[in-house]
């Protein structure tokens, strides 16, 4: 028999940011393997999505691409926050159970771990910038980590691209104002860490925000560096990606 322990289904809070409001999905649970044992499934989700301040069409354009993202999804598949969240959830509980109640009375059983949040951040001008954050742990060293940006716009809902932001053949000559930041970061901060740096991964990703600074990406821990390291951000100011602007 399954025992949720405790059980927080979907909580509705406002958040709220000028005349933009957020509202966030919440759903944590604890579920022992069995009773006998002390594993566990562990599985919190936190997920803002806009709730007003915009026009119905646009919030749903920007809900859309948060619940795609957060859960990786494809558009067709794509359905509401919540029974998206709530199937996940089920899923989630189905494979752990399928995999790990065999192991009991052998070694070793395993906990899991599953932590998913969506958070709005810095609004730059006229877009609007989203973070997810995925953690999971399913036995072994270490867990793994994940770390997604959206940029929006702000008024309409879509989501932004680099080629929304930079014109044509940027790619190469971008790469290059990032290679130089990252060296001149870790020399100040961390030379030690260079030789284990991946150089040439380092690329417009398409992972990346908009800030008063310039351009941030990310690069998920074992991208460009051994997981150990992290996950990698680099940010280029407009000054320098100015050339490169549409």
């Amino acid at each position: 028999m399954r025992k949720f322990v405790p059980l927080l289904l979907a909580a509705l809070a406002l958040v709220s940011c000028d005349r933009f409001r957020a509202g966030v999905y919440q759903d944590e649970m604890i579920m022992p393997l069995e009773g006998s044992v002390e594993d566990s499934l562990f599985f919190k989700v936190s997920i803002q999505y806009a709730s007003s301040g915009m026009l119905i069409p646009a919030m749903e354009k920007m809900n859309a691409s948060i619940v795609g993202t957060a859960f990786d999804m494809e558009n067709t598949d794509i359905g509401p926050l919540e029974e998206t969240a709530a199937q996940y959830r089920e899923n989630l509980i189905d494979e752990y159970i399928t995999e790990n109640s065999g192991m009991i009375g052998e070694l070793p059983v395993l906990s899991w771990e599953d932590f998913l949040t969506g958070e709005f951040t810095k609004k730059y001008k006229g877009w609007r910038n989203y973070l997810v954050s995925y953690y999971c742990y399913r036995g072994g060293a270490h867990g793994y980590s994940t770390y997604s940006q959206i940029v929006f716009d702000a008024k309409t809902g879509d989501t932004v691209t680099e080629s929304d932001i930079f014109a044509d053949g940027y790619s190469a000559p971008v790469a290059e104002l990032m290679r130089e930041r990252v060296k001149a970061d870790l020399e100040a901060d961390n030379p030690d860490i260079l030789e284990f740096l991946e150089m040439e991964y380092i690329v417009p990703n398409g992972n990346f925000s908009v800030s008063e600074e310039g351009v941030q990406w990310i690069f998920q821990p074992d991208d460009v560096l051994p997981h150990a390291f992290g996950p990698l951000s680099v940010t280029v100011s407009w000054d320098k990606l100015k050339p490169f602007l549409r």
